[in-house]
């Protein structure tokens, strides 16, 4: 039990607003407007991955978003929104988060910051504000179970919603990382942070420590639990965060994790998209960025 506690209070410790200035800070206003074709090179500050239809890959980005299909690389509309928060909740279904492409009005309120809130998008090129325009900048979004879990990096809240419009706040003062949901249960939901890895098993709204490990990705599918270290380390675990089983490694510094059906992917700054074909073992640079953001 003393374990336990310990654990518990160094999570929470380090999960208070005190780390909101860094992840803060690193949010951006948007660049200038792109469209069409692009190389690897514009792939900027990678913030998610997703499936694209017909097994290409959706790239988020500080300038906007991309597809990569093999060899080609497409910007996704012509706005070039800093998506902080992406994901895909289905084929057609693509939600996102972050700061507008300030030339777009319909994604600004008047008098409140460029923060997109909810945004929705069957393809990509044009986004829909479905709640909280000017409100919140979810750094860090998943669909799961019919429900949106997202994490404000503006106040730190960890919030639901069932509809995409209503939001119900289940913990305050948070600084995570990352954090994903169980695929078998909508409330249990592993987090991290500077205190390591914490579990919440009622949808967000208490949180304990399971493990000290610095793990600053983490995707949960059926295959289990994947989690990346700042070093690029990748491991999996089994019993929600407790322990951890190391796989491979990239070089790097991580910054985007996406796990599917048949590969594992791990954006890495300076280098590239890598992924894996044998569960995170070994990993191949598939797309090469040659920038050193």
């Amino acid at each position: 039990m003393r374990e336990s506690g310990r654990r518990r209070g160094q999570f929470v410790s380090g999960l208070v607003a005190g780390a909101l200035a860094v992840l803060i800070g690193a949010c951006g206003g948007s660049a200038a407007d792109s469209g069409g074709g692009a190389s690897a090179a514009d792939l900027v500050h990678v913030h998610g991955l997703g499936e694209a239809p017909e097994g290409g890959l959706y790239v988020a980005t500080h300038t906007g978003l991309y597809e990569v299909r093999g060899d080609e690389i497409q910007a996704v509309g012509d706005a070039t929104h800093d998506l902080m928060g992406f994901t895909v909740a289905g084929p057609g279904d693509l939600l996102a988060s972050g700061h507008p492409d300030l030339s777009v009005e319909s994604l600004q309120v008047p008098g409140k910051p460029p923060l997109l809130g909810l945004v929705a998008s069957d393809e990509g090129r044009q986004w829909t504000p479905l709640s909280l325009l000017g409100d919140v900048d979810f750094h860090n979004l998943v669909a799961a179970h019919g429900r949106v879990y997202g994490w404000d990096s503006t106040s730190g809240r960890f919030m639901v919603s069932q509809d995409r419009k209503t939001w119900e706040t289940r913990a305050e003062r948070l600084a995570l990382s990352d954090f994903a949901v169980s695929p078998d249960d909508p409330e249990t939901i592993v987090g991290s942070g500077e205190g390591g890895v914490g579990r919440s098993t009622d949808g967000g709204r208490t949180w304990e420590g399971v493990s000290g490990e610095p793990y600053v990705l983490l995707s949960w599918t059926d295959e289990g639990l994947f989690g990346v270290k700042p070093d690029g380390q990748v491991a999996v675990s089994d019993d929600g965060g407790a322990s951890w089983q190391p796989r491979g490694s990239v070089k790097g510094a991580p910054e985007a994790l996406l796990v599917t059906a048949d590969a594992v992917y791990v954006a890495v700054s300076g280098v590239g998209i890598a992924r894996s074909d044998d569960g995170g073992q070994t990993f191949e640079v598939t797309v090469a960025t040659g920038n050193s953001h």
